[in-house]
């Protein structure tokens, strides 16, 4: 169902004041001068989470415990009944698709401990493969717009946090993005569109905040400034922005920021998690935590 989500305006515009922002590279004020058309794809009781359309557009996929555990599933964009694509009495989530839509990628706890595991779509009966194991926790797998490697988050090598690893998505030998102190977390990465950075979300600096790096590794940037938590950042498909989720206002929200820093829009008025792209850029999908559990929304990119 469609809804033009009513916010209040004072003329025709919408001013959101922000507070100590103290970088030179944030805003000191969002203007937000839409009423967001957005799209309730999914309702129901069951936890709906971390939702990404498939390469042709047709398809949404995310984890979902509708049986009882989480597993991975898919729906049509256009809603009706989810299939599952995953099975296991261990936790199966945070999915991504490669780019050629014929596998998916995730982390699951099948093996007694976190790891990355792809399995083959276009293959009937396929069982999933780990890409990762040994010690440590992996996660929020990232598929490289190229198809050779899967970016994820790890904790391995690290007394406590996490940092941000390939493997290349046939399985193999790890290569290390990026190297920091223990008890700094990096993680739910996402590639740009060319494959030559990646943006995450850090707490370098003590604040959750978004940071671009090479996709080689290096000197990271900070993209977003520190006065709220950021994260769950996804480039968009021509790479001019980055959305991610704030709590700038007060409760999580989606917000678009410029791939090279600047001035936060904000997008959605009812809450919103876990932003990605449509393949077209016409639409962002998302969760919103209804009266119970998180379902799937979308919002029109018409601004």
């Amino acid at each position: 169902m469609r809804f033009l989500r009513p916010i209040l305006l004072t003329g025709s515009l919408l001013v959101v004041i922000l507070a100590g922002c103290g970088s030179d590279e944030a805003p000191s004020s969002l203007v937000v001068s839409r009423i967001p058309v957005v799209d309730q794809l999914t309702e129901n009781d069951d936890f709906e989470g971390n939702p990404v359309f498939s390469p042709d557009g047709n398809w949404i996929l995310f984890e979902s415990d509708k049986s009882g555990n989480m597993d991975i599933y898919r729906i049509s964009v256009s809603g009706g009944t989810a299939e599952q694509l995953t099975s296991d009495p261990a936790f199966d989530s945070s999915p991504t698709w490669s780019p050629n839509g014929s596998s998916i990628a995730f982390e699951s706890e099948r093996s007694g401990s976190k790891h990355i595991w792809s399995l083959l779509l276009d293959v009937q009966g396929a069982e999933p493969v780990a890409l990762t194991g040994g010690s440590g926790e992996d996660g929020s797998p990232a598929w490289a717009p190229d198809g050779t490697k899967i970016l994820f988050e790890s904790s391995r090598g690290k007394f406590s946090g996490s940092d941000l690893y390939t493997v290349p998505a046939g399985g193999g030998s790890l290569t290390r993005v990026t190297t920091t102190d223990d008890g700094v977390y990096n993680r739910t990465a996402d590639w740009s569109p060319d494959g030559t950075q990646i943006v995450f979300e850090s707490d370098r600096s003590g604040f959750s905040a978004l940071c671009v790096v090479a996709a080689i590794g290096g000197a990271a940037t900070q993209l977003t400034p520190d006065e709220s938590y950021e994260g769950h950042p996804a480039w968009s498909p021509d790479g001019s922005q980055v959305a991610f989720e704030s709590t700038r206002s007060g409760i999580s929200e989606i917000y678009t920021v410029a791939a090279e820093g600047g001035e936060m829009f904000q997008v959605t008025m009812h809450g919103g998690y876990w932003p990605q792209w449509s393949p077209d850029g016409s639409q962002i999908v998302y969760c919103v935590f209804g009266s119970t559990e998180p379902n799937i929304w979308t919002v029109d990119v018409d601004w």
